[in-house]
């Protein structure tokens, strides 16, 4: 880090939010996140892959607010990324990574920063993650065959867990350390790649007290819509890289479901030309 940068201090958190199509302030981060802690935030970095701008301007009361506009939507890996070197170059120790689906308790900022406090020493914080129907997401035990993935809060050897994007709190200089995200995997999987990264640097994971709800609806009903988003989906996968069997194994069983899903879902077999085709190109 440049010593010209002025040094936040050991708790500074740059929270990057990816948003697509909704202004922030209508979504389920800004609702249960950011408006409940506007007073404690550091910096805001609102990255908006919209078609068109949803600009509005975010009261930040004693921080850093800053927006920045990507109608191209190449997902969330970059924005990510541009994030992390905002928030070195800018004297911030950590990045908090968020989507715009995500639903916290209202004093999940403090408790993040009181688990600081606790363990100096770590560089990985997450949340857990629930679905709606109470199922638990996230961490989810990394073993395909191993389906308990109900987790109570502590520090976990991360080689054993699946983690999604929306709530890490990342260490800044092991973030780029490791190379940050691999932009080629925009979206679909970058949390899965980023995490075989990761894990080259960081040996565990602070697991929260915090549950949030993530919001997975998927109501589209067009089906142009839905086989154009699946080409994202399997572009994606096809950027995937990792030398271990295992999760070679894993990525593999979780395309196959989700075509065979959306086969169902679609009435086509549409879905599996275009599985075909992402692998031959590969």
């Amino acid at each position: 880090m440049n010593n010209s940068i002025k040094d936040k201090g050991n708790e500074a958190i740059a929270i990057a939010v990816v948003i697509y199509g909704s202004k922030l302030t209508e979504c389920n981060i800004y609702k249960t996140l950011i408006k409940n802690n506007a007073d404690k935030i550091d910096c805001l970095l609102v990255f908006d892959n919209s078609k068109t701008t949803q600009y509005e301007k975010i009261e930040i009361e004693n921080g850093n607010y800053e927006y920045f506009w990507n109608p191209k939507n190449p997902g969330v890996s970059e924005n990510y990324n541009k994030a992390a070197n905002y928030a070195c170059q800018n004297g911030f120790k950590w990045i908090m990574l968020l989507d715009q689906d995500t639903s916290f308790p209202p004093e999940a900022l403090s408790i993040y920063k009181e688990s600081l406090r606790q363990n100096p020493d770590k560089s990985l914080f997450v949340p857990i993650h629930m679905i709606a129907d109470n199922r638990y997401l996230s961490p989810a035990n990394s073993c395909l065959f191993k389906h308990k993935n109900e987790i109570k809060p502590g520090i976990y050897n991360i080689n054993k867990y699946d983690i999604i994007n929306s709530g890490m709190l990342i260490n800044v200089n092991d973030f780029i350390k490791v190379g940050g995200y691999k932009e080629e995997v925009g979206l679909d999987f970058s949390d899965f790649q980023f995490l075989e990264r990761l894990k080259t640097a960081v040996k565990q994971v602070v697991v929260l007290n915090i549950i949030c709800i993530q919001d997975f609806s998927n109501n589209e009903d067009d089906k142009e819509k839905l086989l154009n988003r699946y080409k994202i989906y399997c572009r994606n996968a096809s950027k995937f890289e990792t030398r271990k069997l295992g999760v070679k194994v894993k990525i593999t069983y979780l395309v196959l479901k989700h075509t065979m899903a959306l086969t169902i879902r679609c009435k086509s077999i549409e879905p599996l030309k275009i599985l075909f085709k992402s692998i031959l190109n590969k």
